[in-house]
C-alpha cells in the first residue's frame, strides 16, 4: 500500500513538472523560442535539453501564423539573422516557408526602411547575403534611408578594397552574380 502511494506522489509530481514546463513553453513569446532554439554548445547535456525543448514548441506545438504576425510587425527576420548560433539558418527558413516576409523590414531598427538583404551589406555578413539571395530576397528594393540604392549599389558604395571591416568583395560578387541570373 505504501509502495502504490509512494509511487502516485511521483507519478503526479512527474505530471506537475511537466505540465508546469508545457504551461511555461506556450506561454513564451516568439522571441524566447527563437533565442532558446538557436541556443548551441552551451551549459551542457541540460542545455541541449531545454534547447530541444524549446525547438520542438516551436516547430510543432505554437500557433504559427501568430508568431510571423509577432515577428512581422515588430523585427522581422532580422531577428533571427542577428543571433550568432549556425541554427538560425534553420530557424529561418521554417518562418520563411510560414509565410515570414523575406523583405519585411525591421520596426524597431533605424533606419527602419532597410530589408534583410540590405542590413546584411551594412553588416558585412556574406554569408548571410547568400542565404537571403537563395531564399529569394529582392536584390533590387532601394532604401530611401540609405540614399535610394538597392544592395548592391549599397555595397559598391560601403566597399574599401582591403580594409578588412570594409571591404565588401566577396558580397559584390555574390549580387552580381544574383543580378545576372
Amino acid at each position: 500500500m505504501i509502495k502504490k502511494i509512494a509511487i502516485s506522489v511521483v507519478i503526479s509530481l512527474l505530471l506537475a513538472a511537466a505540465g508546469l514546463l508545457h504551461y511555461g513553453m506556450i506561454t513564451r513569446d516568439v522571441h524566447y523560442l527563437i533565442q532558446c532554439s538557436a541556443d548551441e554548445g552551451r551549459g551542457g547535456w541540460r542545455a541541449q535539453r531545454v534547447r530541444e525543448m524549446c525547438e520542438f514548441y516551436l516547430y510543432n506545438l505554437r500557433n504559427t501564423d501568430n508568431d510571423v504576425k509577432e515577428l512581422s510587425e515588430g523585427a522581422g527576420l532580422d531577428y533571427i539573422l542577428n543571433h550568432e548560433a549556425p541554427r538560425k539558418y534553420e530557424i529561418a527558413e521554417f518562418f520563411l516557408a510560414n509565410g515570414l516576409d523575406i523583405n519585411g523590414i525591421n520596426h524597431y531598427g533605424a533606419p527602419n526602411d532597410v530589408t534583410p538583404l540590405q542590413a546584411s551589406v551594412l553588416y558585412n555578413d556574406a554569408e548571410r547575403v547568400e542565404f537571403l539571395i537563395d531564399q529569394g530576397a529582392s536584390l533590387y528594393r532601394k532604401s530611401q534611408t540609405l540614399g535610394q540604392l538597392n544592395a548592391l549599389e549599397l555595397a559598391k558604395d560601403k566597399h574599401k578594397e582591403g580594409d578588412s571591416r570594409e571591404d565588401r568583395s566577396e558580397i559584390i560578387k555574390l549580387l552580381t552574380n544574383a543580378s545576372v541570373l
